[in-house]
């Protein structure tokens, strides 16, 4: 069965720094190299805090320890769990929210913060029809993210990064729940999305070989997730919600 989690990171409050250096140790080691070598402290809490949660999603559907959870990549970068093809896992983050989904079968899942951009990118990144949908709407900025989020999570699926054009297929509405993908005008069957709203600031969505993608989002504070790696953990952390 899919599980669809979310963390709220506040970026206001500040992590203790030797209980991110004991986070540290609960993930590999090229990761908290990795983590060690952004400038910016938000980076670094979205990366680790997205590690330690898909961690701890395939600990609860595994029985894995998470000194037993090892990670391997395709030619394109997508990780996936080694030795456990039936565990298929995804990870976004975006601004202060950090969602990840964990199924039996490949899953994309992607979160973006609703912001002003130039909209003249959506002609490289849309298909014609998708542009001139977004040209129709009172509210740009948000249609375009919306239409980002869907189209990340159906590439995310697919596994091979942007390899894979976003404007090689077409993302078309049928109704508020019905969301189908398109190329050369051919819909492409088996293929499910699902859209959440967990923040009015934000788009975030779910894309599935089935339609079994569940309704509502298990919402997670990152002071419990830190007591899943460190039980007992009562620190700056420990009353954020």
């Amino acid at each position: 069965m899919m599980d669809v989690y979310a963390v709220r990171l506040d970026f206001t409050k500040k992590l203790e720094p030797y209980i991110f250096e004991q986070l540290l140790t609960c993930v590999a080691a090229d990761k908290s190299a990795r983590l060690r070598r952004f400038y910016w402290e938000e980076d670094k809490l979205r990366g680790l805090f997205g590690d330690l949660l898909i961690r701890d999603l395939i600990r609860q559907k595994t029985g894995l320890h998470n000194q037993e959870i090892s990670f391997t990549a395709n030619e394109y970068g997508k990780p996936f769990l080694k030795d456990h093809d039936h565990v298929q896992f995804n990870l976004s983050h975006s601004g202060g929210w950090v969602v990840g989904v964990i199924d039996t079968q490949p899953v994309g899942i992607d979160v973006e913060q609703v912001q002003s951009i130039d909209l003249g990118i959506s002609q490289n990144y849309f298909s014609p029809d998708e542009h001139e949908d977004l040209m129709s709407k009172a509210d740009k900025f948000d249609y375009f993210f919306t239409l980002w989020a869907l189209k990340e999570s159906y590439i995310k699926i697919l596994g091979k990064g942007l390899s894979h054009p976003l404007n090689a297929f077409s993302i078309t509405f049928i109704d508020i729940d019905e969301i189908i993908i398109k190329v050369e005008g051919k819909r492409i069957q088996d293929i499910f999305f699902r859209q959440y709203h967990i923040d009015k600031e934000y788009k975030m969505a779910v894309c599935a070989a089935h339609d079994r993608i569940p309704r509502d989002v298990h919402m997670i504070t990152p002071g419990q997730l830190i007591k899943h790696f460190i039980p007992g953990y009562n620190g700056t952390y420990s009353d954020y919600s």
